[in-house]
């Protein structure tokens, strides 16, 4: 009798509790609905329900502040030109909000960018890449902490005429490719053309590139349509397809292909906590060891189609060596559209480390980078004209420290660059690894002692102990 008694309270607890999340599911699919049809209603049955279910959660929790009222943009960052988030903002997506999603608008990144007046002092690699001057709105998503960069980006918007931010999401080219996965491929109408994740970058790629000029449409009018009927298609899913897409977008922001940054301190909080903010401290314990290498395409080019990076990091006692070497597969050194979108690799490449490790040397292969004194920026960032790629320069960054230099990779070349250094190294060895946003990963190989601790490819930041 105890036993029927245990066994009913225990099915019936298991049945309350798939019927509550059963109901939790379908009220938040129409919710959803709502939200992305600009039709939601605080007073409505579905909501009441769903806000009950999310009680608690971060930053979801407070759906209500979230969708009134505010403005968030949405960066597509092209991975095939690395940048320290991920890629080149080539568009961005103006989601403006009104008890939902009121209206969505996908605009190119140098409409903006012709309307910042004034001068702006550019990072000197910048600089050195494009001589132009100045520092544009397109290449402000230049510091290798998201936050930073983020705000950055929220300042060039509001310079440029555009509604100040609430929030900045980053998105690279990647997660579309998986987005499209889920939903399937994509008629868009307006072209002629059914996209899908095999032919959607080609085809962005030739609207965007053949007969382009500043200010000119092509790009932000395909991305247009095909988000269009990507939104389309997302305001019909089903349950099953919606948490098939909150399962993808959980996914990509754990690998952190997908950024957040929120102008409201609490929910940046929140963010951080959660791992999605980018930055550059955020799982550190500052007792161990820290390594993040960070890449920046500056050849105006998509040459990371073919690059691959093999990482060797040795550490015996208190040295350390980081080896990174990179190689090119193109077939082509100049871009030959729509064919191929490479072409040589000028990476200004930072290397994070903690900031009490002493630098002792920096190589490109055989040669030894001098280290930057003041002398080498006695005049303005905007006045130079050559690469110095016989330097390293060293950026103290709190508790971490950047080391950036120059990498250039020819068409099927490859490149080796050395970083020794010093560590203060007590106990155990213990390291957090980190991959930057918009590459797939690295093949490392960690060796502590003579020991090969780790050999494997990095797809995703790593604690090793």
């Amino acid at each position: 009798m105890k036993m029927k008694r245990v066994l009913f309270i225990g099915f019936g607890s298991l049945g309350l509790f798939v019927g509550i999340a059963g109901m939790c599911g379908w009220s938040g699919a129409r919710v959803f609905r709502r939200i992305m049809n600009n039709e939601l209603r605080v007073m409505n049955g579905d909501f009441k329900l769903f806000k009950w279910c999310i009680s608690g959660v971060p930053v979801i929790g407070d759906i209500e502040n979230l969708i009134n009222g505010k403005t968030y943009y949405v960066l597509l960052q092209n991975n095939y030109e690395l940048r320290a988030t991920g890629g080149f903002m080539g568009s961005y997506a103006k989601i403006s909000t009104e008890r939902g999603i009121k209206e969505i608008k996908i605009q190119d990144i140098y409409v903006p960018d012709g309307q910042i007046a004034g001068h702006v002092e550019p990072p000197y690699p910048i600089q050195e890449a494009f001589r132009i001057g100045n520092w544009w709105l397109r290449d402000s998503n230049w510091d290798p902490d998201f936050a930073s960069a983020a705000a950055t980006v929220a300042w060039f918007l509001d310079q440029g005429g555009e509604p100040s931010a609430d929030g900045v999401v980053a998105v690279n080219q990647l997660v579309v490719l998986q987005l499209l996965k889920v939903l399937g491929p994509i008629e868009v109408k307006d072209y002629g053309k059914t996209v899908t994740e095999q032919n959607f970058y080609s085809l962005a790629q030739t609207n965007a590139e053949w007969g382009w000029f500043p200010g000119s449409s092509g790009k932000r009018d395909f991305l247009g349509a095909v988000s269009k009927e990507m939104i389309e298609k997302v305001k019909k899913i089903n349950l099953i397809g919606l948490i098939n897409l909150i399962d993808l977008m959980n996914e990509q922001l754990r690998r952190k292909q997908v950024l957040v940054w929120m102008r409201d301190g609490q929910l940046e909080t929140a963010i951080g906590r959660l791992g999605w903010g980018g930055r550059l401290e955020d799982e550190w314990d500052k007792n161990s060891d820290y390594m993040y290498i960070v890449e920046s395409n500056l050849g105006a080019n998509k040459a990371n189609c073919c690059v691959t990076r093999l990482i060797d990091q040795e550490v015996s006692g208190g040295d350390e060596k980081v080896t990174v070497t990179w190689k090119n597969g193109g077939d082509y050194r100049h871009p030959l559209p729509p064919v191929f979108w490479g072409g040589d690799y000028r990476n200004y490449v930072r290397v994070v480390i903690p900031s009490s490790h002493n630098v002792k040397a920096v190589k490109m292969g055989d040669r030894v980078l001098r280290k930057a004194g003041p002398e080498d920026f006695a005049t303005a960032n905007s006045l130079r004209q050559s690469m110095t790629d016989d330097m390293y320069v060293v950026e103290p960054r709190g508790e971490l420290q950047i080391i950036g230099f120059w990498v250039i990779v020819s068409v099927g070349e490859k490149v080796r660059a050395e970083i020794e250094y010093k560590s203060v190294r007590a106990g155990e060895y213990k390291i957090l690894v980190k991959r930057q946003p918009g590459i797939e990963g690295f093949d490392y190989k960690l060796t502590v002692d003579d020991k090969v601790k780790v050999d494997e490819f990095v797809d995703q930041d790593i604690w090793i102990k």
